[in-house]
C-alpha cells in the first residue's frame, strides 16, 4: 500500500508542480505579456519554425542510430525503425509518468527484437551518462560565453537584474546549503554513501564502455550531432520572431541550459520551461513572453505527435507479426 502510494504521488506532484508554475507564469504577465502570447502563433515565421522542428526531428533520428553502435557492441542488431519507435515512444510515455520511459523503451526492443530487458536498459543508462556529461560541457561554455563576452555586462546593467538579482542570491545561497546537507550525509549515512559510491562506479564503468566499442568514434560524431541540434534548433526558433532574432550565442545557450533543467525536472517540462526562457531572455534584455510558451508548445506537439504514432505503427507491427503466425 506504502509502494502504491509513492508511486502515485511521484506522477501527481511532478504534475501539479507544472500546473502551478503554469498558472504562475500566465499570472505574472501583463496585458501587453499575454497578447505577445497569443499572437505568437499568428505572428511567427513558421518557414523558422518548421525548420527548427526538422533539426528536432533529426536530433531523434541520430539519437536511435547511435543506441544502435551499443547494442551492437553487445552482439545485437535491431531494426533502426523499431529502435527509432522505441526512442520516440520513451519521449511521450515520460509526458505521463516521469522516468517511465526509459523502462518502456528497453521493453519495447525486448518485445519486437527478442533482446534481454537488463542488456537493453544497460546500453540506455550508458546513454544517460554520456547525456550528464554533455549537459555539464554544455553548462561550462555556457558559463565561459557569459564571462569571455559583453553579455555578462549586458545582464548585469538591465533594470530587471538589478530589481531580481536578490532571487540569484537566495539560489545561490539555496545551492550552497543543498550541497552542505549532501556532504554531510555522505560522511555520516553509510547508506547514502554507498548509493553515491555506486553511482560513480556506474558512471565510470559506462564510460568506460563507450571508449571499448567498435565504432566509438561514430557513437561520439552522433553525441556532438545530436546536442548541436538540441542547440541550434533554439537559434532557428528564435529566428521566426522579430523581437528574438537578435539572440545572442550565450542567449541561446542559457535558454537551452534552463529549458533542458526544466525537462528533467518534471513531465516535459510543464509550467517551468516557458516560464524559466522567459526568465533568462528577460535577463538579457528581451522582454517577449510569446516565445518561451510558443517553442514548449510546438515542440511538445511534435514530440507527443510522433510518439503516439511510433507506439500506433510498433503495435500495428506486432498484430501483423502474430497474425502471420497464425496463418
Amino acid at each position: 500500500m506504502k509502494n502504491l502510494i509513492l508511486k502515485i504521488l511521484k506522477i501527481i506532484i511532478p504534475i501539479g508542480i507544472g500546473i502551478y508554475l503554469t498558472w504562475y507564469f500566465f499570472s505574472g504577465l501583463d496585458d501587453q505579456q499575454l497578447n505577445q502570447t497569443k499572437e505568437s502563433f499568428f505572428e511567427a515565421n513558421y518557414f523558422w519554425v518548421f525548420l527548427g522542428l526538422f533539426v528536432m526531428l533529426l536530433s531523434h533520428v541520430s539519437r536511435s542510430y547511435r543506441w544502435l553502435f551499443l547494442l551492437e557492441s553487445l552482439e545485437y542488431k535491431p531494426n533502426f525503425v523499431n529502435a527509432y519507435h522505441a526512442v520516440m515512444a520513451c519521449y511521450v510515455i515520460n509526458y505521463t509518468v516521469p522516468r517511465s520511459g526509459e523502462f518502456a523503451r528497453a521493453g519495447l526492443l525486448m518485445s519486437y527484437e527478442k533482446i534481454p530487458f537488463e542488456k537493453s536498459f544497460a546500453t540506455i543508462v550508458i546513454e544517460r551518462v554520456v547525456d550528464v556529461i554533455m549537459l555539464g560541457l554544455v553548462i561550462f561554455i555556457t558559463g565561459f560565453l557569459q564571462v569571455n563576452s559583453d553579455d555578462l555586462n549586458q545582464i548585469t546593467n538591465t533594470e530587471d537584474y538589478t530589481n531580481n538579482k536578490g532571487w540569484l542570491i537566495y539560489l545561490i545561497i539555496g545551492i550552497s546549503v543543498i550541497g552542505l546537507i549532501g556532504l554531510i550525509a555522505f560522511f555520516r549515512n553509510q547508506r547514502f554513501k554507498k548509493f553515491i559510491i555506486d553511482k560513480i562506479v556506474g558512471f565510470y564503468e559506462g564510460l568506460k564502455s563507450i571508449f571499448l566499442m567498435k565504432k566509438r568514434w561514430s557513437f561520439l560524431a552522433h553525441t556532438i550531432f545530436i546536442w548541436a541540434c538540441y542547440i541550434g534548433s533554439i537559434w532557428i526558433f528564435a529566428q521566426a520572431f522579430t523581437e528574438t532574432s537578435g539572440i545572442t550565442i550565450g542567449a541561446v545557450f542559457g535558454v537551452f541550459v534552463v529549458g533542458a533543467a526544466a525537462i528533467a525536472l518534471l513531465p516535459g517540462g510543464i509550467g517551468a520551461y516557458p516560464s524559466w526562457v522567459n526568465a533568462v531572455l528577460i535577463l538579457y534584455g528581451i522582454n517577449y513572453a510569446g516565445f518561451g510558451i510558443f517553442i514548449w508548445v510546438v515542440q511538445t506537439i511534435m514530440t507527443v505527435t510522433l510518439g503516439l504514432l511510433s507506439l500506433f505503427l510498433i503495435q500495428r507491427k506486432t498484430k501483423l507479426i502474430k497474425d502471420e503466425q497464425k496463418i
